[in-house]
């Protein structure tokens, strides 16, 4: 995809820092508006980056994400 011509003529592969590997590049957003651009700015998280966090917003405390975690049901950063 990302050596696509029509990909590549849009200029859709953008590049962006990730936090494990560097620099890397990804498809930027397919839909162009003149008026409203938009751009991506970051990548995608890490895996089980946000785990924690969005456990405790469903009302988990952190003894029972760690429980979570320890029984290999969540991975969590």
């Amino acid at each position: 995809m990302h050596k696509d011509p029509q990909t590549v003529a849009r200029d859709m592969v953008v590049e962006v820092d990730h936090a494990q590997v560097g620099p890397v590049k990804t498809l930027g957003i397919p839909v162009k508006f003149s008026e409203t651009p938009g751009q991506v700015t970051s990548s995608a998280p890490v895996y089980g980056q946000h785990t924690r966090e969005v456990l405790s917003e469903y009302g988990f405390d952190e003894g029972e994400i760690d429980t979570l975690v320890s029984a290999g049901a969540v991975v969590a950063d």
